[in-house]
């Protein structure tokens, strides 16, 4: 290894040649850790972080702009009161006169 290194690389260089040794040995994880004396729990925290640096970065999500345009004969709101009772409320509806048929519909 090279001398140049850090500690921290040349423990990561270490640990990465460890891991492919025990691919290549057709040992389980814990038969290689005590062939070579290594801390099984150290064994799979490696394991683990050196996969996750083999693996792709996952790309930020994106979103693309979209925009509404309310349809004139579509409603723009179903109010569904029960199984049997459902109301349409159009594009452009008149506020006064919903609020008096929902009055009215309370009433009853």
């Amino acid at each position: 290894m090279s001398s140049s290194l850090s500690k921290r690389e040349v423990n990561r260089q270490r640990w990465s040649e460890r891991i492919e040794h025990w691919k290549r040995s057709d040992l389980t994880q814990k038969a290689f850790c005590a062939q070579h004396r290594i801390g099984f729990a150290s064994f799979q925290r490696w394991r683990g972080i050196l996969a996750k640096e083999g693996q792709p970065k996952a790309t930020p999500a994106t979103f693309l702009p979209i925009s509404i345009v309310p349809s004139a004969s579509a409603p723009s709101l179903a109010l569904c009161l029960g199984e049997d009772l459902r109301i349409e409320i159009p594009v452009g509806f008149d506020p006064v006169l919903l609020k008096q048929v929902v009055h009215t519909l309370r009433a009853s």
